[in-house]
């Protein structure tokens, strides 16, 4: 991996769901692609959207990220109707950018943001189109992977990333989002994220791991 992009369909789910990697490669050049934004119409009041916008900053220096890009849908309002929109700005960020390697959102999340995000990355992954990206990696979100009841399809992760020596900076990047982070048995507690980083570890050997489902790869 040499160039990394970080797709989030909202700040936070980058880190809830590869924030560990995202420390762990933060030597490496990287793009961190925010798919929407808080906005009125999306029912946040001015000095919400300020925060998160000093959020956004704040988490960028901490991750030594290269490349901030907002594509700035709004919040929850991704559908079938600006599809062709959401493909068109990602594909365009994509080429300038040209990562390698691709993190992003479960397909069947519970979130309709977090599919329409991955089903629209799913048109760009063709090779005749973007020869740059060989890997492709689908990460899990609490609450949003784990809780996406009513669907059949869970996720099932094939590859485990070490983040033993990261974890204590996940914790501590995500606790920039402070509105977004409560006590258990909230889903996106401190207690959780830590719990899950003990499971996948469990899982692959580590102390503490991140898991992902290998979506895409291509072999030289």
């Amino acid at each position: 991996m040499k160039k990394i992009m970080f797709i989030a369909p909202h700040p936070d789910d980058e880190i809830l769901g590869c924030g560990g990697v995202m420390h762990k490669f933060r030597n490496k050049k990287s793009c961190w692609m925010i798919i929407t934004k808080m906005s009125k119409k999306s029912g946040y009041n001015e000095k919400q959207i300020k925060k998160r916008d000093k959020e956004i900053n704040k988490v960028s220096k901490s991750l030594q990220i290269n490349s901030l890009v907002n594509l700035e849908f709004d919040a929850s309002f991704l559908n079938k109707g600006n599809l062709k929109e959401l493909i068109s700005k990602m594909s365009s960020n994509i080429k300038k950018f040209k990562p390698d390697t691709i993190f992003a959102p479960y397909l069947h999340d519970a979130h309709s943001d977090h599919f329409f995000s991955t089903y629209a990355l799913n048109h760009i992954l063709k090779s005749f189109r973007y020869s740059f990206i060989n890997k492709c990696y689908l990460y899990e979100t609490l609450s949003e992977t784990n809780q996406n009841f009513v669907k059949k399809q869970k996720f099932s992760p094939n590859v485990y990333f070490d983040i033993s020596k990261n974890l204590n900076n996940k914790l501590k990047t995500i606790k920039i989002y402070n509105s977004e982070i409560k006590k258990h048995p909230f889903p996106r507690s401190i207690s959780s994220i830590k719990s899950l980083a003990i499971l996948r570890g469990s899982e692959s050997g580590f102390r503490y791991a991140e898991s992902f489902q290998l979506l895409f790869e291509k072999k030289k």
